[in-house]
């Protein structure tokens, strides 16, 4: 009923249900290409919209389709699920000046989840190890003794200051030039780090009994990892962040 602004439906419910449903028809078409050929066109019946329905004016949705199994864990994906021993979120600033605040519900996305049917275009190396975070890498690595096991996701920062988000999620917010500078009609923003640390055995490595679980057609390839973001900091909060940044302090919560 309004709350949020005018795309808060879209932005922070019909979106993000959308794009579960592609998943989950995505794993549907694999299991049945593995007997038979694999069905096209299937993405058409991922999006839902909203309709007034009951006496009292709610709205109703189309119901998401069945996600993952009880362990919330994908056809094909094995092993034990390992925790991050340490998380770090940072926002960072710009090569170039000042950042301005992100808009609430700001999406972005960090590497690409099926490199085998998208490319590489959109990947990025995220694997490297404690001590040794100027060396990303698209393998999964073997750290030397002492060190562990790390993930680096970096997020693009230049807003195109219209846009909380785009048809391929992609287009409204883009990564800087070598240089670190926006392209001409970008904004910068906060640019958004996370970083995972595990501790992996390191036998564990050395065997190479490790991986990421993701779509069962990426097959663990470490070039899926990927990463995804939503705004959804209150303006007060954000504000603090880019006041921060723009200061040139460190700062944490």
């Amino acid at each position: 009923r309004g709350q949020g602004g005018p795309n808060f439906v879209q932005n922070a419910i019909l979106g993000p249900l959308k794009d579960k449903r592609v998943a989950t028809i995505d794993r549907m078409a694999i299991a049945i290409g593995r007997t038979a050929a694999k069905p096209q066109g299937l993405d058409a019946l991922a999006p839902c919209t909203l309709g007034q329905g009951g006496n009292n004016g709610g709205a109703t949705a189309t119901p998401p389709l069945p996600g993952p199994d009880a362990n919330n864990e994908l056809p094909d994906n094995d092993g034990q699920i390992q925790r991050p021993a340490k998380v770090g979120i940072t926002f960072r600033g710009s090569a170039a000046g000042k950042v301005v605040a992100m808009p609430k519900f700001l999406r972005a996305l960090s590497g690409d989840a099926k490199p085998s049917i998208n490319g590489t275009k959109n990947t990025r190396a995220a694997w490297t190890c404690t001590g040794f975070e100027n060396r990303l890498t698209d393998k999964y690595p073997i750290c030397p003794q002492g060190s562990k096991v790390e993930r680096i996701h970096d997020f693009p920062s230049c807003w195109d200051g219209k846009n909380t988000d785009s048809a391929n999620h992609r287009t409204h917010i883009v990564f800087p030039d070598a240089a670190g500078r926006c392209a001409a009609g970008f904004k910068a923003v906060p640019e958004l780090r996370i970083t995972l640390v595990y501790d992996i055995p390191h036998d564990v490595q050395v065997k190479k009994q490790y991986k990421v679980d993701s779509f069962p057609s990426e097959e663990h390839n470490p070039l899926s990892d990927h990463d995804d973001f939503a705004n959804v900091m209150s303006q007060s909060i954000m504000n603090q962040v880019v006041n921060c940044i723009n200061r040139n302090k460190t700062c944490t919560a």
